[in-house]
């Protein structure tokens, strides 16, 4: 018997539920993405705020120099998407199979318990971007009131992306503590 034929096999059982390949992973990566006041450290949202104030003060007055703001911001983003995701490389190719073992018979999940703070500082940095290309496509004749959101908005996101490193690092040293703790254990 073929064991692709046999019925109610599912041969990819690691793979989430969902309507298509992409809603799945998105899904997936929704639940582990934490923004709100309680998971947030108090730095996140008190920069994004100050971030905020000087991204509508940016679109607000005509004489600032934007443009080399934009670009600024964006090559930030960049970097700490790129850190962060081999950071994440790095981080998945130290969870081998003795200390994912290790994990489970401790109850912890390494994935959803440590490293929740880097798919947020990713999914934050995407925002980012998005927020920056409005910024960048409002022209200067637009109306002041839609250059004010749009670098408001652009101002709070870069900067809770930024602020959202530091406990993402805190996170990664507990996460390193934690591995070197099960490194003597046996299994």
């Amino acid at each position: 018997m073929d064991i692709k034929t046999r019925e109610g096999f599912d041969p990819y059982p690691e793979e989430p539920r969902g309507r298509t390949l992409g809603d799945k992973y998105f899904m997936e990566f929704t639940r582990l993405v934490h923004v709100s006041l309680k998971s947030s450290w108090w730095g996140e949202p008190v920069s994004a705020l100050l971030g905020a104030a000087g991204g509508a003060w940016l679109g607000h007055d005509d004489d600032l120099p934007i443009e080399p703001v934009i670009g600024i911001a964006a090559s930030m983003i960049g970097v700490i998407i790129g850190a962060v995701l081999a950071a994440l490389a790095m981080i998945t190719r130290a969870c081998d199979t003795s200390f994912l073992r290790k994990a489970s018979k401790a109850g912890i999940l390494p994935i959803t318990d440590y490293l929740w703070q880097f798919f947020t500082v990713i999914a934050m940095g995407v925002l980012s971007t998005i927020s920056l290309l409005l910024v960048a496509a409002v022209s200067e004749e637009a109306p002041t009131e839609l250059r004010v959101a749009a670098g408001g908005l652009a101002g709070f996101f870069v900067l809770w992306t930024l602020t959202s490193l530091l406990p993402a690092l805190g996170a990664l040293i507990v996460f390193t503590r934690l591995i070197e703790k099960t490194a003597g254990i046996r299994e």
